[in-house]
């Protein structure tokens, strides 16, 4: 998947849920962050072909470099509330401003919602796995493979069944995210909807067109 499509399945994954009712916005983003996290390892790329063709899909692409980066993420973004002051500074810049009022910097750590923080982190990272083994190659490109137990094992998965930059699922999400800002009250039911929607739509591809 590319890095739009992860981060909404962190987004989506998480709005499905429904906790974000009772944690805020913040828990959203953090999902989002760590949805997308383990592509990490792709960046050797910009230093040596070779090593990014060994270490991407496999350094940052299994359950022990998942759980490690969630209580990273989750442990700092929580306690130093690294989200929030991130959007604190982007609404002083004009076209954000009237969104200042939303963002309050966290003032009450509560050792439960930490713990919730590293394992909506978990998860969302851990969506990296099953995403890129159905959403993989394309025309000129290889199934890449990944290594979900690595360093533990050198089990190969893999089940490609949409090609990677096929428009159809980041039109599903796309759409769901336009929904979720225009009717707020909605996110839930919709976050479900383009979900449901994605697997579908992954089904009807690897089984009916993909040859």
């Amino acid at each position: 998947m590319t890095t739009f499509e992860h981060a909404l399945v962190g987004v989506n994954g998480l709005l499905a849920t429904g906790l974000q009712k009772h944690y805020g916005w913040k828990l959203v983003a953090i999902a989002a962050v760590a949805a997308v996290a383990p592509d990490w390892d792709g960046i050797p790329m910009l230093i040596d072909m070779g090593r990014f063709e060994s270490g991407h899909r496999v350094w940052g692409h299994n359950v022990l470099s998942c759980f490690l980066l969630a209580v990273v993420l989750g442990v700092t973004d929580y306690y130093c509330d690294l989200v929030g002051g991130i959007a604190s500074r982007l609404t002083r810049w004009g076209p954000l401003k009237e969104l200042a009022d939303h963002v309050v910097m966290r003032k009450e750590i509560k050792r439960r919602e930490g713990i919730i923080w590293v394992g909506v982190c978990f998860v969302a990272a851990l969506s990296q796995i099953p995403a890129d083994a159905v959403v993989s190659g394309a025309e000129g490109l290889s199934d890449w493979a990944l290594k979900p137990f690595w360093p533990f094992s050198n089990y190969l998965f893999i089940y490609p069944m949409v090609p990677w930059g096929n428009v159809g699922v980041t039109l599903i999400f796309a759409i769901a995210l336009i929904v979720q800002v225009k009717r707020p009250s909605s996110a839930r039911l919709s976050a479900i909807a383009a979900l449901t929607s994605v697997v579908i739509y992954i089904w009807f591809w690897g089984t009916f067109v993909r040859t």
